[in-house]
C-alpha cells in the first residue's frame, strides 16, 4: 500500500514539474541561462593522442598522485578515434594542467582483462584513493567487435 502511494505521488510530482517547466516563457529561460558562461580550461588529450573523454570524476581529497579538486578523465577512443580503444586516464588540475594518471595496456595488467582495454564512463575514486575504471573494448571501434571488459582498480600512485 505504501509503495503504491509513493509511486502515485512521485508520478503526480513529475507531471506537475513537467507542466511547470513547459509553462515557462522562453524569455524567462533565456534570463536564467544568460548568467552562465563557459571557458576552456585545458585539453584532455594525452601524449598518445587518446580522445573522446567519457569517464569524469572529481578527486575528493589528495592522496598519492591524486590532488584534491582535480578531475580524472578516461578517454574512450585511441588517437585513431575508434570507439572502445582508449587506454588513458588523465588528471586535470583546476588550472588546466594535464598529467597522465594511467596508461593501461592489457598485457601489463596483473590479471586478465577479457578483450583488452577500452575505457568507458565507469570511473570513480574510492575513499582511500583507489581509482576504479571500467572497460568495454573493441578491436575496430564498432559494436560488432565489442567484448566483455573488466573493472580495473588502480592505487593512487
Amino acid at each position: 500500500m505504501t509503495r503504491r502511494l509513493g509511486l502515485g505521488f512521485g508520478a503526480v510530482l513529475i507531471a506537475a514539474l513537467t507542466v511547470g517547466v513547459q509553462a515557462l516563457p522562453v524569455s524567462a529561460a533565456t534570463i536564467f541561462l544568460s548568467g552562465l558562461t563557459t571557458s576552456t580550461v585545458g585539453s584532455t588529450v594525452p601524449f598518445n593522442g587518446d580522445v573522446n573523454p567519457y569517464g569524469v570524476t572529481v578527486v575528493p581529497h589528495s592522496t598519492g598522485d591524486l590532488q584534491a579538486g582535480a578531475v580524472l578523465i578516461s578517454n574512450f577512443n585511441a588517437a585513431s578515434n575508434l570507439q572502445g580503444t582508449g587506454s588513458t586516464i588523465v588528471e586535470m588540475a583546476p588550472n588546466g594542467a594535464l598529467t597522465l594518471f594511467a596508461h593501461l595496456r592489457a598485457s601489463k595488467l596483473p590479471g586478465p582483462c577479457p578483450g583488452g582495454v577500452g575505457l568507458t564512463t565507469a570511473l570513480s575514486v574510492l575513499p582511500h584513493g583507489f581509482v576504479v575504471g571500467g572497460s568495454l573494448p573493441t578491436s575496430d571501434g564498432t559494436a560488432a567487435t565489442a567484448k566483455a571488459g573488466c573493472l580495473i582498480v588502480l592505487n593512487s600512485e
